[in-house]
């Protein structure tokens, strides 16, 4: 049974998207000059990522008491529970604070540890993707598909935070760099999203993500067509993931796996 079937479905469905409202209201305003402070890992965060968070932390405690939470900004709460909400009020801090406009928030459900629901929320563009497992996934309210692409020449990459690769992915990169068409950098989440509306074909993050860097997308992903796993072909779950990889298709996905990992090059 896929979650499309579960009792509650629609209640947690309409209840994502009351959250991305609430995160985009937060939003709405490009912030220029947005003050931010160095995390312990090096990452910038600021007085919005706090804001956004703490406001859905109480609209799910208010909503869902006995459901735990896990976000970026803050410890988690109950994280073992059946149904566990994920997030990342900012995804993109860094283009935030600099006025670009990519940056997203991500919101997911897990049932279990599974990923079952997913939001990507662009405040700017007003872009909103929504995946609910068992469904077609949309795009401000309209279905949407991969590109359906099964090989990896000619394809395009989308790779965020290539500066912090890991070093067991190093050279897979540079491999997959090689293959493609043409790459893009940086875009984050919002890459992800486009690649669930058929322009980019392969996206990945390997360096220093959580969960709440990727659990909204699985829905997303494999509603219109694509897969996702970590960067080793696990799947994703609450557990915090080492990397990130998706793709059009399971057949794409899976020489990209080859590649990132250098099993052609082992071979």
């Amino acid at each position: 049974m896929t979650f499309a079937e579960h009792p509650q479905v629609e209640e947690f469905t309409a209840f994502i998207e009351e959250l991305a409202d609430a995160a985009r209201d937060f939003l709405t305003e490009r912030h220029e000059g947005s003050r931010f402070e160095t995390k312990e890992d090096q990452s910038p965060v600021t007085e919005f990522d706090r804001g956004v968070e703490t406001k859905l932390r109480e609209l799910i405690r208010a909503r869902f008491p006995e459901h735990g939470i896990i976000g970026e900004e803050f410890p988690p709460e109950d994280p073992d529970a059946e149904f566990v909400w994920i997030m990342d009020p900012i995804d993109g801090t860094k283009p935030f604070v600099a006025g670009i406009p990519v940056f997203t928030t991500l919101i997911a459900l897990c049932l279990r540890g599974r990923p079952v629901i997913g939001v990507i929320d662009a405040s700017v563009s007003r872009d909103r993707w929504l995946g609910v497992e068992g469904r077609a996934t949309t795009l401000n309210g309209r279905e949407v598909r991969t590109s359906g692409r099964r090989e990896l020449d000619g394809a395009t990459l989308s790779w965020s935070q290539p500066d912090k690769v890991l070093e067991k992915h190093r050279g897979g990169l540079e491999a997959l760099n090689e293959r493609v068409a043409w790459r893009v950098f940086g875009a984050a989440s919002y890459g992800f999203g486009r690649m669930a509306a058929g322009a980019i074909d392969v996206c990945g993050y390997s360096g220093s993500i959580g969960a709440y860097d990727v659990c909204a997308l699985v829905p997303i992903i494999e509603g219109a067509g694509g897969r996702i796993t970590d960067g080793f072909g696990e799947p994703i779950t609450t557990r915090t993931p080492e990397a990130c990889l998706a793709a059009a298709t399971p057949e794409l996905l899976a020489e990209a796996l080859r590649v990132l990992n250098r099993e052609d090059a082992a071979a």
